[in-house]
């Protein structure tokens, strides 16, 4: 009987891990085929102008209300939580553009290896690209550095 006690904790953990671990992988992938369905659909005939302002407020947004919710959560107070969800998504976007640079990186590798020898993707420095979502992330850290700054001197 004590054994079962202890299976049972382990069952509960692996079973929310892996509940995590497929959220973590299904919600960019549904993300990628709804916003291509919706750019295919509806947003090619909105302005350039008020659909970055429009995608890079509701980042800010969906930011705040994450640190909102960090901040309720864990009873870190407001300001802890903003600088740490802040740095964190700003990383966070940062790490993917790195990771899709390296993979083209190992592509144009493998491909002059393994395959005919010809570069697939052009051979560049990583460069930070600059897009809705990267704005309103960067906006998001910076007002957090500085509201961190302020209210800690």
């Amino acid at each position: 009987m004590y054994l079962q006690e202890e299976v049972e904790p382990f069952n509960n953990v692996w079973i929310s891990s892996t509940v995590v671990m497929s959220l973590i992988f299904l919600i960019p992938i549904a993300g990628a085929r709804v916003m291509d369905h919706l750019e295919k659909k509806y947003l090619m005939k909105v302005p350039k102008k008020w659909l970055v302002s429009s995608i890079t407020t509701l980042t800010l947004l969906l930011e705040l209300s994450l640190t909102f919710l960090v901040s309720t959560r864990t009873g870190l107070s407001f300001i802890e939580s903003h600088f740490t969800i802040g740095f964190l998504l700003f990383i966070m976007v940062w790490f993917m553009q790195l990771n899709e640079f390296m993979g083209n990186q190992y592509a144009n590798v493998d491909n002059q290896v393994f395959g005919d020898g010809k570069d697939i993707y052009r051979v560049s420095i990583f460069q930070f690209k600059v897009n809705p979502v990267s704005i309103g992330t960067f906006i998001y850290f910076t007002a957090a550095i500085l509201i961190s700054i302020v209210a800690y001197t």
